[in-house]
């Protein structure tokens, strides 16, 4: 402070001295010496500081530049040596981060971001860069759809697959999503007064290599995670799942043949070998039959895993959704088409199989493009899979989640916590998902110990200052020691404020931000109304929820 004023002393006779020279006055004789002459120049003007009085005019201006001289080193050097710095110990991100991750408010602007809320700070939008993946961890109630699945489905430019187990939640941006392109409801159990499209994966089998993909998809999703054991009879249930689906495409059978020839299991082997030997896949045939020659407990693992497949096509009404396919994976790159998979919460983990084969379809044709055109899909292909726990069992994430974003595939993964996805995929390639996504976001109430802890590691830890006074004898001694604590402790980021989230992007400081919720975030509603229900299929609401600036169906999540 000391040095502050002194320079601001100086800095008055120096200006002063200099414009009398710039005005060919001369040197200025200082009245009353240079102590009374500095704090003159500020207190009772030129004329009672030099003789002559310099122009003022000329003064002030030169003054101002000797004041912001040395203050523009100082700005240099701090931000050279030390704002620019690593810092020494863990820190939140603050109005410098968010700026690295600002977008424009039209979604036009930053097709092929992810959004994750409003930054604390800023108030702007907050969005990765182009083509990074992400992996939320939130609990139901937790805003996870409504906050983030459906504002992202909603803004995404380019086709889209998205999953919920609320149709209520996709009625929201249908309308939206339909400006874009053609959209593709498929509920396996149906959805009351309302029409679905139907999807077979019978029909995607038109040769051995696509028969022989389907059923890797279907066996890997119906296979129990992380269980070494089982691995060897996947792959000889593969086998056979893999004949029994170019067989009932070939016998034009569709879905009934193929459940009921995975239901007869070494009963049907003479048919579905007939059927196979007859249109010259001799090899699939034989690979076909050989499982059922394995030991019992071989056999009855192989069985096993046919019959979690079977299972999903049990009711008549889902085997009626499965009779035909509405569209291929290439005519929905192609239009930029919408797929919107539905299924409740207690049927999600049955047809988990059939969900999980309808996105894998879809991201094996964008590879493919890209293995075709050496270009990735623009605009990329987007995946927003809530309730990936219960409706996405796809092994080979860990794969597209390093790999996709050269390809235009982006993927927003939302899991209830660490022990759901670990369950899923196994604890390795569960790490590697958190890794792999670029943006890492935790939501409020997240009870799952071994989440939280994933976070508050993963922030760090900070260095911070404690105090201490002792009395002793009449005397006081106070001291001061730095000690390194949890940037963010457990408790709190298990006590986040409601509609709030933690994002971790790549290797920036960890944020908190604001949530968009799709019926209270001004842009978000203005864009989800800006047509009315051109669906004939989905009924229009009767009772819309009043936002303030538009009418909108508020979700029950």
């Amino acid at each position: 402070m000391g040095l502050t004023v002194v320079w601001l002393l100086a800095a008055g006779l120096l200006a002063g001295q200099c414009a009398s020279l710039l005005a060919r006055h001369g040197t200025a004789r200082l009245l009353g010496g240079v102590g009374l002459a500095s704090f003159a120049v500020y207190t009772r003007g030129l004329s009672q500081a030099f003789a002559p009085a310099p122009p003022a005019w000329l003064f002030w201006p030169l003054l101002v530049l000797f004041w912001s001289g040395p203050l523009a080193g100082v700005l240099w050097l701090w931000v050279r040596f030390g704002y620019g710095a690593a810092p020494t110990s863990a820190q939140w991100g603050g109005r410098r981060t968010e700026r690295q991750l600002l977008a424009p408010e039209d979604p036009l602007e930053r097709v092929d971001r992810m959004a994750v809320g409003r930054g604390k700070a800023s108030r702007k939008i907050l969005a990765g860069k182009s083509c990074i993946s992400a992996v939320v961890f939130g609990n139901p109630g937790s805003s996870k759809t409504t906050g983030l699945g459906l504002p992202v489905a909603a803004e995404w430019q380019g086709p889209l697959v998205a999953t919920t187990v609320k149709a209520s939640d996709f009625d929201a941006i249908y309308a939206r999503r339909a400006e874009l392109g053609p959209v593709w409801v498929l509920a396996p159990a149906g959805l009351p007064d309302r029409e679905t499209a139907c999807w077979s994966p019978v029909d995607y089998c038109v040769d051995a290599k696509a028969a022989d993909r389907m059923a890797g998809w279907l066996a890997d999703a119906a296979a129990t995670a992380g269980d070494p054991k089982a691995a060897p009879w996947v792959e000889q249930a593969k086998y056979v799942i893999k004949g029994v689906l170019l067989a009932a495409n070939l016998a034009d059978g569709g879905i009934t043949a193929f459940r009921r020839w995975l239901t007869l299991a070494e009963a049907a082997v003479d048919d579905v070998r007939s059927i196979l030997a007859d249109a010259g896949y001799k090899d699939v045939a034989d690979d076909y039959a050989a499982p059922f020659q394995l030991h019992d407990d071989g056999v009855g693992s192989v069985k096993f895993t046919m019959a979690t497949i079977a299972r999903v096509y049990a009711d008549e009404e889902v085997r009626a959704t499965a009779a035909r396919s509405d569209f291929t994976a290439e005519e929905f790159l192609d239009q930029c088409g919408t797929i919107c998979l539905i299924a409740s919460e207690t049927d999600a983990v049955r047809f988990a199989p059939l969900l999980t084969a309808v996105t894998a379809s879809v991201i094996h044709a964008a590879q493919s493009r890209y293995k075709e055109t050496s270009r990735p899909l623009s605009p990329a292909l987007g995946l927003v899979i809530d309730e990936a726990g219960n409706m996405f069992r796809y092994p080979a994430l860990p794969r597209l989640l390093t790999s996709g974003r050269g390809m235009g595939i982006a993927a927003l993964t939302i899991w209830h916590d660490l022990s759901q996805l670990i369950s899923v995929l196994g604890r390795e390639a569960a790490h590697t998902v958190v890794s792999a996504s670029g943006m890492r976001v935790l939501l409020p109430g997240n009870g799952d110990l071994e989440t939280l802890q994933l976070f508050s590691r993963l922030f760090g830890r900070a260095e911070v200052t404690k105090q201490s006074t002792t009395y002793s004898s009449g005397s006081v001694s106070r001291s001061e020691q730095t000690v390194e604590t949890d940037l963010a402790p457990i408790h709190y980021l298990q006590q986040l404020p409601d509609f709030t989230a933690v994002v971790q992007y790549a290797n920036l400081p960890p944020l908190r931000v604001k949530l968009r919720r799709t019926y209270v975030d001004r842009d978000l509603v203005a864009l989800l109304n800006r047509k009315q229900n051109p669906n004939p299929m989905v009924p229009a609401p009767a009772d819309p929820v009043k936002t303030g600036t538009a009418d909108l169906i508020k979700p029950t999540r």
